[in-house]
Protein backbone atom coordinates (compact mmCIF):
# COMPACT_ATOMS: atom_id res chain seq x y z
CA UNK A 1 0.00 0.00 0.00
CA UNK A 2 0.77 3.42 -0.26
CA UNK A 3 3.02 4.83 2.82
CA UNK A 4 2.47 8.57 4.20
CA UNK A 5 3.99 10.71 1.59
CA UNK A 6 2.57 8.72 -1.26
CA UNK A 7 -1.16 9.58 0.13
CA UNK A 8 -0.07 13.01 0.17
CA UNK A 9 0.87 13.22 -3.00
CA UNK A 10 -1.81 11.28 -4.11
CA UNK A 11 -4.51 13.28 -2.84
CA UNK A 12 -2.26 16.63 -4.49
CA UNK A 13 -3.00 15.08 -7.85
CA UNK A 14 -6.65 14.18 -7.20
CA UNK A 15 -7.01 17.69 -6.44
CA UNK A 16 -5.02 19.06 -9.73
CA UNK A 17 -6.79 15.41 -11.61
CA UNK A 18 -10.17 16.88 -10.82
CA UNK A 19 -9.33 20.65 -12.56
CA UNK A 20 -7.93 19.52 -15.20
CA UNK A 21 -10.35 16.90 -16.12
CA UNK A 22 -12.91 19.79 -15.99
CA UNK A 23 -11.48 21.43 -18.75
CA UNK A 24 -9.96 18.77 -21.36
CA UNK A 25 -13.28 16.66 -20.34
CA UNK A 26 -11.28 13.77 -19.90
CA UNK A 27 -8.23 13.18 -17.14
CA UNK A 28 -9.06 12.59 -13.77
CA UNK A 29 -8.92 8.61 -13.97
CA UNK A 30 -5.71 8.87 -16.25
CA UNK A 31 -3.71 11.05 -14.64
CA UNK A 32 -4.12 8.98 -11.13
CA UNK A 33 -3.51 5.70 -12.81
CA UNK A 34 -0.40 7.17 -14.45
CA UNK A 35 0.61 7.90 -10.66
CA UNK A 36 -0.48 4.74 -8.94
CA UNK A 37 0.53 2.07 -11.85
CA UNK A 38 4.37 2.06 -10.93
CA UNK A 39 3.34 1.92 -7.52
CA UNK A 40 0.56 -0.02 -6.72
CA UNK A 41 0.94 -2.04 -10.09
CA UNK A 42 -2.73 -2.56 -12.09
CA UNK A 43 -4.21 -4.93 -9.79
CA UNK A 44 -4.40 -2.70 -7.21
CA UNK A 45 -4.66 0.73 -9.29
CA UNK A 46 -7.77 -0.36 -11.44
CA UNK A 47 -10.01 -1.19 -8.63
CA UNK A 48 -9.39 1.60 -6.67
CA UNK A 49 -9.66 4.12 -9.29
CA UNK A 50 -12.80 2.36 -9.88
CA UNK A 51 -14.10 3.71 -6.56
CA UNK A 52 -12.50 6.71 -6.87
CA UNK A 53 -14.54 7.89 -10.39
CA UNK A 54 -17.68 7.01 -8.76
CA UNK A 55 -17.58 10.44 -6.17
CA UNK A 56 -15.79 12.14 -9.00
CA UNK A 57 -19.00 11.49 -11.34
CA UNK A 58 -21.41 12.13 -8.60
CA UNK A 59 -20.17 15.40 -8.13
CA UNK A 60 -20.65 16.43 -11.83
CA UNK A 61 -24.28 15.06 -11.76
CA UNK A 62 -24.76 16.92 -8.78
CA UNK A 63 -23.19 19.99 -10.12
CA UNK A 64 -25.21 19.87 -13.73
CA UNK A 65 -28.02 17.73 -12.12
CA UNK A 66 -30.21 20.16 -14.46
CA UNK A 67 -29.29 19.10 -17.16
CA UNK A 68 -29.21 15.22 -17.35
CA UNK A 69 -30.90 13.14 -19.75
CA UNK A 70 -32.45 10.09 -18.68
CA UNK A 71 -34.05 9.70 -22.39
CA UNK A 72 -30.46 8.80 -23.44
CA UNK A 73 -28.95 7.56 -20.05
CA UNK A 74 -31.12 4.49 -19.64
CA UNK A 75 -30.72 3.06 -22.71
CA UNK A 76 -26.72 3.19 -22.43
CA UNK A 77 -26.97 1.90 -18.81
CA UNK A 78 -28.56 -1.35 -20.05
CA UNK A 79 -25.18 -2.47 -21.95
CA UNK A 80 -22.86 -0.63 -19.63
CA UNK A 81 -24.04 -2.03 -15.92
CA UNK A 82 -23.68 -5.76 -17.62
CA UNK A 83 -20.84 -5.39 -19.36
CA UNK A 84 -18.88 -3.57 -16.91
CA UNK A 85 -19.91 -6.21 -14.05
CA UNK A 86 -18.66 -9.01 -16.62
CA UNK A 87 -15.86 -7.19 -17.51
CA UNK A 88 -14.94 -6.24 -13.62
CA UNK A 89 -15.30 -9.84 -12.79
CA UNK A 90 -12.95 -11.30 -15.31
CA UNK A 91 -10.31 -8.68 -14.72
CA UNK A 92 -10.30 -10.21 -11.20
CA UNK A 93 -9.05 -13.33 -12.60
CA UNK A 94 -6.15 -11.93 -14.08
CA UNK A 95 -2.67 -12.46 -12.48
CA UNK A 96 -0.55 -9.12 -12.16
CA UNK A 97 1.78 -8.96 -14.70
CA UNK A 98 -1.42 -9.63 -17.23
CA UNK A 99 -3.35 -7.41 -15.82
CA UNK A 100 -0.15 -4.65 -15.93
CA UNK A 101 -0.14 -5.58 -19.35
CA UNK A 102 -3.45 -5.03 -20.67
CA UNK A 103 -3.95 -1.66 -18.73
CA UNK A 104 -0.56 -0.55 -19.50
CA UNK A 105 -0.93 -1.51 -23.11
CA UNK A 106 -4.71 0.30 -23.12
CA UNK A 107 -3.42 3.42 -21.72
CA UNK A 108 -1.10 3.77 -24.72
CA UNK A 109 -4.15 3.14 -27.16
CA UNK A 110 -6.45 5.31 -25.38
CA UNK A 111 -4.29 8.36 -26.65
CA UNK A 112 -4.87 6.95 -30.05
CA UNK A 113 -8.16 6.43 -29.50
CA UNK A 114 -9.02 9.63 -28.40
CA UNK A 115 -7.58 11.29 -30.95
CA UNK A 116 -9.09 9.13 -33.43
CA UNK A 117 -12.87 9.63 -31.48
CA UNK A 118 -12.12 13.60 -31.43
CA UNK A 119 -15.34 15.27 -33.00
CA UNK A 120 -16.74 11.86 -34.31
CA UNK A 121 -20.50 11.04 -33.92
CA UNK A 122 -22.79 7.99 -33.90
CA UNK A 123 -25.85 7.42 -34.93
CA UNK A 124 -27.44 7.30 -31.84
CA UNK A 125 -30.52 4.79 -32.00
CA UNK A 126 -31.71 3.28 -28.47
CA UNK A 127 -30.04 -0.37 -29.87
CA UNK A 128 -26.83 1.27 -30.93
CA UNK A 129 -26.53 3.13 -27.60
CA UNK A 130 -26.94 -0.25 -25.86
CA UNK A 131 -24.59 -2.03 -27.85
CA UNK A 132 -21.83 0.64 -27.29
CA UNK A 133 -22.68 0.88 -23.65
CA UNK A 134 -22.08 -2.92 -23.27
CA UNK A 135 -18.62 -2.96 -25.17
CA UNK A 136 -17.59 0.52 -23.24
CA UNK A 137 -18.67 -1.25 -20.12
CA UNK A 138 -16.40 -4.52 -20.33
CA UNK A 139 -13.68 -2.74 -21.90
CA UNK A 140 -13.67 -0.55 -19.00
CA UNK A 141 -14.08 -3.80 -16.30
CA UNK A 142 -10.60 -5.00 -17.58
CA UNK A 143 -8.57 -1.62 -17.85
CA UNK A 144 -8.52 1.69 -17.30
CA UNK A 145 -9.30 4.98 -19.36
CA UNK A 146 -12.53 3.34 -22.05
CA UNK A 147 -15.18 5.48 -20.39
CA UNK A 148 -13.76 7.97 -23.19
CA UNK A 149 -16.05 5.66 -25.64
CA UNK A 150 -19.25 7.07 -23.93
CA UNK A 151 -18.72 10.63 -25.27
CA UNK A 152 -19.07 9.77 -29.35
CA UNK A 153 -21.84 7.76 -28.28
CA UNK A 154 -23.70 10.70 -26.39
CA UNK A 155 -22.57 13.10 -29.08
CA UNK A 156 -24.35 11.14 -31.51
CA UNK A 157 -27.25 11.68 -29.53
CA UNK A 158 -27.19 15.46 -30.22
CA UNK A 159 -26.70 16.24 -26.58
CA UNK A 160 -25.91 20.17 -25.67
CA UNK A 161 -22.83 20.50 -24.12
CA UNK A 162 -24.26 21.15 -19.91
CA UNK A 163 -26.65 17.73 -21.11
CA UNK A 164 -23.48 15.91 -22.39
CA UNK A 165 -21.49 16.65 -19.53
CA UNK A 166 -24.41 15.68 -16.89
CA UNK A 167 -25.42 12.06 -18.83
CA UNK A 168 -21.64 10.74 -19.09
CA UNK A 169 -21.32 11.75 -15.78
CA UNK A 170 -24.21 10.05 -14.54
CA UNK A 171 -23.64 6.75 -17.33
CA UNK A 172 -19.97 6.70 -16.08
CA UNK A 173 -20.66 6.79 -12.66
CA UNK A 174 -23.33 4.03 -12.59
CA UNK A 175 -20.42 2.55 -15.03
CA UNK A 176 -18.32 2.78 -11.90
CA UNK A 177 -20.43 1.53 -9.21
CA UNK A 178 -21.07 -2.02 -11.36
CA UNK A 179 -17.31 -2.24 -11.75
CA UNK A 180 -16.88 -1.84 -8.03
CA UNK A 181 -19.42 -4.81 -7.39
CA UNK A 182 -17.62 -7.03 -9.79
CA UNK A 183 -14.09 -5.89 -8.42
CA UNK A 184 -15.66 -6.92 -5.15
CA UNK A 185 -17.01 -10.29 -6.24
CA UNK A 186 -13.65 -10.86 -8.15
CA UNK A 187 -11.98 -10.25 -4.78
CA UNK A 188 -9.66 -7.72 -5.51
CA UNK A 189 -11.13 -5.21 -3.75
CA UNK A 190 -10.88 -5.04 0.12
CA UNK A 191 -11.66 -2.40 2.44
CA UNK A 192 -8.19 -0.97 2.74
CA UNK A 193 -8.29 0.03 -1.03
CA UNK A 194 -12.08 1.53 -0.94
CA UNK A 195 -11.33 3.54 2.02
CA UNK A 196 -8.00 4.80 -0.44
CA UNK A 197 -10.38 5.04 -3.29
CA UNK A 198 -12.92 7.38 -1.59
CA UNK A 199 -10.08 9.57 -0.73
CA UNK A 200 -8.82 10.31 -3.83
CA UNK A 201 -12.52 10.85 -5.55
CA UNK A 202 -13.75 13.08 -2.93
CA UNK A 203 -10.37 15.26 -3.15
CA UNK A 204 -11.29 15.02 -6.93
CA UNK A 205 -14.23 16.61 -6.69
CA UNK A 206 -13.64 20.52 -5.36
CA UNK A 207 -10.13 20.13 -7.71
CA UNK A 208 -12.31 22.59 -10.23
CA UNK A 209 -11.74 25.37 -7.42
CA UNK A 210 -8.62 24.25 -5.47
CA UNK A 211 -6.69 23.89 -8.11
CA UNK A 212 -8.32 26.67 -10.79
CA UNK A 213 -5.98 29.59 -10.05
CA UNK A 214 -3.18 27.08 -11.29
CA UNK A 215 -4.74 25.12 -14.88
CA UNK A 216 -6.10 28.66 -15.89
CA UNK A 217 -2.92 30.07 -16.78
CA UNK A 218 -1.91 27.02 -18.94
CA UNK A 219 -3.68 26.74 -22.39
CA UNK A 220 -6.23 23.80 -22.19
CA UNK A 221 -4.28 21.81 -25.33
CA UNK A 222 -0.88 21.86 -23.45
CA UNK A 223 -2.95 20.25 -20.11
CA UNK A 224 -4.31 17.62 -23.57
CA UNK A 225 -0.09 17.18 -24.87
CA UNK A 226 0.83 16.69 -21.01
CA UNK A 227 -1.49 14.14 -19.83
CA UNK A 228 -1.35 12.03 -23.33
CA UNK A 229 2.45 12.14 -23.17
CA UNK A 230 2.63 10.85 -19.43
CA UNK A 231 0.08 8.48 -20.35
CA UNK A 232 1.99 7.26 -23.23
CA UNK A 233 5.12 7.23 -20.64
CA UNK A 234 3.33 4.99 -18.10
CA UNK A 235 1.47 2.51 -20.19
CA UNK A 236 4.99 1.86 -22.33
CA UNK A 237 6.73 1.03 -18.31
CA UNK A 238 3.82 -0.84 -17.51
CA UNK A 239 3.83 -3.06 -19.88
CA UNK A 240 7.50 -3.52 -20.53
CA UNK A 241 7.44 -4.70 -16.58
CA UNK A 242 4.65 -7.01 -17.36
CA UNK A 243 6.84 -8.48 -20.48
CA UNK A 244 9.78 -9.20 -18.01
CA UNK A 245 7.69 -10.78 -15.58
CA UNK A 246 6.02 -12.84 -18.37
CA UNK A 247 9.67 -13.69 -20.17
CA UNK A 248 10.91 -14.43 -16.59
CA UNK A 249 8.49 -16.75 -15.31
Amino acid sequence: MLEPWQWAAALILALAAGAISGLSGFGAGLMLSAYLLPILGARITVPVLAVAMVLTNAGRVWAFRDSLSLRIALPVLAGVLPGALAGAYAFGALGGAWADLIVGGFLIVSVVLRRALAGQTLAATPLVLAIGGAATGLLSGITTGAGMLLIPLLLGAGLPARALIATDAFVSGSMHVARVAGYAAGGVLGPALVVLGLALGAATVPGSRAAAWLVARIPPWKHVVILEGLVVVIGAMTVWGAVRVLRAA
